[in-house]
């Protein structure tokens, strides 16, 4: 299977991997999916960083590293995925989740999130 991680799990990745759902946990070990991070999540976190809104236990380039070593794939954000965004019902504000969700859909991936308002727009969530 295929799957996007939204940016919270990311950061409970790297942080706090008991914040995970069993479930999660075991797609993420499962060598069979293929696990994928939307670049927007990337600077998302650096961005969130350099305002001193996230502290993270790694800097930007560390978070690469354990990207490649988990074997995940980075995204970048397609011309698809934008105009997906336009598609979307204003359920959601967080523009960088909206562009999580449009690239979930338009490339057909599942969709790993917790947050529950995700829940609401026609995209395949798993948490």
């Amino acid at each position: 299977m295929r799957y996007l991680i939204d940016t919270n799990i990311l950061i409970w990745i790297i942080e706090d991997p008991t914040m995970l759902s069993h479930h999660t946990l075991h797609i993420l070990r499962d060598p069979k999916n293929k696990i994928c991070i939307g670049v927007s999540s990337i600077g998302e976190i650096a961005i969130k960083t350099s305002k001193k809104n996230l502290n993270l236990c790694i800097d930007i380039d560390g978070l690469y590293r354990l990207i490649k070593n988990k074997g995940f794939i980075i995204l970048p954000v397609k011309q698809k995925h934008i105009n997906g965004i336009l598609k979307l019902p204003q359920i959601h504000k967080d523009p960088f989740d909206r562009l999580l969700i449009s690239t979930a859909i338009s490339e057909k991936l599942h969709f790993i999130t917790s947050d529950r308002n995700i829940h609401l727009y026609n995209v395949r969530c798993i948490w």
